[in-house]
């Protein structure tokens, strides 16, 4: 999902983050089963940078850097799904973080950070 560094910070801080729907990255089972191996990485490349660029259009003109959060739902979180969105019932905890991912430039290119390396590049990012 779409993160901002403000959001990733308090995230990070008090441990859970509210947040009212995220962007499905992973092509559901139908998909999947139709698409070969390459196609769905193509796909979920593709997802993730996008909702990269939604991060850097809600950090505005002050932010180069687009943050895509990977995390894992519980079934109970996951409400209505339309089109790649869910909606989700309860707020993210830490322990769900499965990765960040960062656009730090204008070409198509995301970073991969896993959970226990935010906190050390956040502060670097945030100065």
């Amino acid at each position: 999902m779409p993160i901002t560094l403000v959001e990733l910070k308090n995230f990070l801080n008090d441990g859970e983050f509210e947040v009212t729907e995220a962007l499905i990255v992973e092509p559901g089972a139908l998909a999947a089963a139709q698409l070969d191996e390459a196609e769905q990485e193509e796909l979920e490349f593709e997802r993730s940078w996008h909702a990269a660029l939604i991060s850097k259009e809600r950090q505005g003109s002050e932010s180069t850097l687009g943050l895509v959060l990977a995390a894992d739902l519980k079934s109970e979180q996951a409400g209505k799904i339309e089109g790649d969105h869910v909606a989700l019932l309860s707020k993210l905890e830490w322990t769900q973080v499965q990765s960040l991912l960062v656009a730090e430039s204008e070409e198509a290119e995301l970073s991969w950070f896993a959970p226990q390396e935010i906190a050390t590049y956040l502060s670097k990012w945030l100065a």
